[in-house]
């Protein structure tokens, strides 16, 4: 699922060298990339809702990275060319281009301060954590780890796509297509060895929504 604020502003790595056809106008952009196999590209953001079982508390330790893979990247990007656009949610930078990958907590794009483990959650005492990992070099795999007690029980929370690790493709030096929005053409763009677009921040990005209890 997507959260709100990335509806529409989006870009897929595709492994496939051959050219995609152009969604239709109204078609769902997540949805018609998962379909063709894509990934994200250079920013994928992890929605995760923490919630305990029962209302005795449960306090959360630290959230670690599991790097399960990395390689070189391939295949071509595709973009829609648009920029990025009730629970406080805890923002968490993981740049998987560091060569010790970590979680670091980071102030939230609408001013929330950044705050820092340990965090205190219940059935009545959520918390959502918003993990934004990066990549311009790499083709990464990565589980997260969420180390938690409650009274003499702990344990470690681990996270994945499902049954899979998350996944994230770093574009730099990959050949890039973006969409004409008239001609509902793909134009292919400059290759550059950075990772196209203005601001990090305004990179398109997919957002996984993940419900998890502790």
């Amino acid at each position: 699922m997507d959260s709100p604020e990335d509806a529409g502003c989006k870009s897929y790595v595709f492994d496939s060298d051959a050219k995609m056809s152009a969604p239709s106008p109204n078609e769902d952009w997540q949805v018609w990339a998962t379909r063709q196999g894509g990934t994200a590209a250079n920013l994928t953001t992890i929605r995760l809702t923490l919630q305990g079982r029962s209302t005795s508390s449960v306090v959360l330790h630290g959230l670690r990275v599991d790097v399960e893979s990395k390689s070189r990247p391939k295949g071509s990007v595709y973009d829609l060319g648009l920029s990025c656009g009730g629970l406080t949610s805890r923002n968490f930078d993981v740049n998987l281009d560091d060569p010790q990958v970590v979680a670091a907590s980071r102030a939230g794009d609408d001013g929330t301060p950044a705050a820092h483990f340990p965090y205190r959650i219940s059935s009545t005492e959520p918390e959502v954590f918003l993990v934004h990992a990066r990549t311009e070099n790499c083709d990464c795999r990565f589980h997260l780890n969420l180390d938690w007690t409650s009274g003499d029980r702990k344990g470690t929370l681990r996270i994945s796509d499902g049954k899979d690790p998350f996944r994230v493709i770093g574009t730099q030096r990959l050949r890039w297509f973006q969409l004409d929005m008239d001609k509902r053409q793909w134009v292919k763009q400059p290759v550059v060895n950075t990772v196209p677009g203005a601001e990090l921040g305004r990179l398109v990005k997919r957002s996984d929504v993940r419900r998890e209890t502790a």
